[in-house]
């Protein structure tokens, strides 16, 4: 475990948690270590889920074993696979001999003794076996009783931020457990966060590697302030903060698991064991009674851990939640100060946007006092946001910061702007990530009937609440179509990603918008008699706007790519335009766009002309229904569904 310097102290962890040679005991040790051993067999604590949560154990189809994977976690060779052997050799290690432990040492000269390095299994068999403290002696663990006295935890917090489109590893957010200290603010606790270790590397190595888990996650304790710096200021991602209804017992153990996981590591799939899911599998150290992770169990299916997801699955727990905190991003508190101000302040503050900032020019303005100082503080705000970004040097936003609080400081009256409101809907108050749908409909005059599903997780149609606004992630999205009278059932489209990010672009914010698909689907290339399967790739770029809350436009170029057999010259490269808008009105939302697209093979270029509209019928259910026309130099080919989508 990595912890960043609190108080002054480094605390610097490491170690093998096993004895280094074996060894034997005197016999009356030896005696008592057996008749240990035996009441544990006999209460069969190797079964109770308070030693399955402590190990990360799963009894599941073709998966029997621990999700921890360093060797140094399990004190039996065979630990990692059973429970029953892993009990009895945490037991013997506990008796340990001081000169039979591993000679490395910590910096404040404590050993690496296996009651130190599990202090977590340690205090939960000593409440159930009642440890003679005369026959097996209590070893001092100057390095935890340190960590845990400068974390003082007294309360625990789970932290979800919100998607950032900029990083694969962090579409579907992120999830981190606080803890809090006594009396201190939220910004001066601490963070738990797990996460890869992904060195330098990027582009398919990072993508590969991190699906077929070729990276070690780590866990690791850190400011809290930093990780508010990071996702909340310049990853510019809102945060919702879970407090916990966790007493002192169940907040001990779950610090004593903590710092037994900081030694080791496990193996780290972004799709499945992610951040999100191991602490979920930690937190099952202080709430035991029911393994949290078996939400996240499928059976002859992939398995997929979603950020919020995870969150759902702790709020099922009876009474433990306290409450919610949200805190909104800089570039939120900024949208929401500009959508606050009136024409006359928006044409004052275009003055300090850009430098040099014309700040005596806003002072000598017709504005009065109250909206002067709404001008100064949004400027104020957004210098620090484009320092952070790394558009504005560190002596011109030190420059213009000063000038600005300056001149603010002679205004008498406050700045009117308000707090950012609490969105009605929290993350895990939204939609549920999966959705399956029936559709019937109508293409090239043959009646058809649609099956879809969908592991994950938004797309532009569903319910907003609780999502990033006009941004869609989804992959693995599959699609069987039987059409009347031919008997068959086919695979109509296989979308293994498709992403849209539609920011707002004004005057403060140049937000890039895109769209980025990949699949696999069934095509009619316009001189063939039938369709045929192709494997697509689109890539988009461009500019969004919003003309009011719940709508965008936008703009974009693109390109495009179709391989397969079934098309001349077994694939086709092409790019054109596109331009839509995308609406949400809770209840119903509206897609439209229009598209113009050249190919290599002229014989497919197209106009293509998409419309779409959803109506909530309940928060998971909805009825959909679309409209599509491809125009091509050879045929026409219209398709229109409607029907029925369920998330689950």
């Amino acid at each position: 475990m990595r912890i960043a310097p609190v108080l002054g102290i480094w605390l610097c962890l490491g170690g093998t948690a096993a004895a280094a040679e074996p060894f034997s005991l005197p016999e009356k040790q030896e005696n008592y270590l057996n008749a240990l051993q035996r009441e544990a067999e006999r209460l069969e604590l190797a079964k109770a889920p308070e030693w399955r949560a402590l190990l990360h154990f799963h009894d599941r189809w073709l998966s029997k074993e621990s999700t921890i994977d360093s060797a140094s976690f399990f004190l039996s060779p065979e630990g990692k696979k059973d429970l029953a052997k892993e009990l009895q050799a945490t037991l013997r290690a506990f008796f340990t001999p001081p000169d039979k432990v591993e000679k490395v040492k910590s910096k404040d000269d404590s050993y690496n003794h296996p009651q130190c390095l599990f202090p977590a299994r340690y205090d939960w068999l000593n409440a159930r076996l009642s440890f003679d403290g005369k026959i097996l002696p209590p070893v001092s663990c100057k390095d935890y009783k340190t960590f845990k006295s400068t974390i003082a935890p007294e309360r625990i917090a789970l932290i979800f931020t919100s998607a950032y489109m900029g990083n694969p590893a962090s579409l579907f957010g992120h999830t981190l457990l606080r803890l809090d200290s006594a009396g201190e603010t939220p910004l001066l606790s601490h963070a738990v966060n797990y996460g890869a270790i992904t060195g330098s590397d990027g582009g398919i190595a990072f993508m590969f590697k991190g699906v077929f888990g070729g990276y070690n996650g780590i866990f690791s304790v850190y400011p809290y302030y930093d990780t508010v710096n990071l996702y909340n200021n310049m990853e510019n991602r809102d945060i919702w903060e879970y407090q916990l209804n966790l007493d002192k017992k169940q907040i001990d153990r779950l610090i004593a698991h903590v710092w037994e996981l900081g030694h080791n590591s496990a193996y780290y799939y972004f799709f499945s064991e992610n951040c999100s899911y191991m602490l979920l599998e930690t937190l099952n150290a202080a709430l035991p009674e029911r393994d949290m992770t078996d939400d996240f169990y499928r059976p002859l299916f992939s398995s997929y851990t979603i950020p919020v997801d995870t969150v759902r699955a702790v709020l099922k727990q009876k009474n433990i939640l306290k409450k919610a905190v949200y805190r909104p991003s800089r570039q939120t508190r900024l949208t929401h100060a500009y959508a606050f101000l009136k024409s006359p302040e928006k044409q004052q503050l275009r003055k300090l946007l850009k430098a040099p900032r014309e700040i005596d020019s806003v002072m000598a303005s017709d504005l009065n006092d109250e909206q002067k100082a709404n001008v100064l503080i949004t400027a104020y705000e957004y210098i620090q946001y484009s320092f952070i970004a790394g558009d504005v040097p560190l002596d011109e936003m030190r420059r213009d910061s000063i000038k600005i609080l300056t001149a603010l400081s002679s205004i008498r009256d406050k700045s009117t702007i308000t707090e950012v409101p609490v969105p009605e809907t929290r993350p895990d108050e939204g939609h549920l990530s999966a959705a399956a749908a029936i559709y019937g409909g109508r293409r090239a005059h043959k009646n058809f009937i649609d099956f879809m599903i969908r592991p994950a997780y938004h797309t532009l149609l569903d319910k907003g609440d609780g999502y990033v606004p006009f941004g869609a992630i989804n992959y693995m999205s599959t699609t069987l179509r039987w059409y009347e009278n031919e008997n068959d059932l086919r695979l109509q489209q296989l979308a293994f990603l498709d992403i849209s990010s539609l920011p707002a672009r004004n005057e403060l914010f140049s937000p890039f918008s895109f769209k980025i698909d990949l699949g696999v689907e069934s095509y009619a290339y316009p001189t063939k008699a039938k369709e045929g399967y192709v494997l697509y790739a689109g890539a988009d770029g461009g500019v969004s706007w919003h003309p009011t809350e719940k709508t965008a436009t936008y703009f974009m170029l693109g390109a495009r790519i179709k391989a397969g057999g079934y098309l001349p010259h077994n694939a086709m490269i092409g790019g054109g335009v596109q331009v839509g808008m995308a609406a949400d009105f809770k209840q119903v939302r509206l897609n439209a766009d229009i598209e113009k697209i050249f190919y290599s093979n002229n014989d497919a270029d197209m106009w293509k002309y998409n419309a779409a509209a959803s109506f909530s019928l309940k928060k998971n259910l909805s009825l959909e229904a679309s409209f599509s026309f491809e125009d091509t130099k050879f045929n026409d080919i219209h398709e229109g569904r409607i029907g029925f989508l369920m998330h689950f």
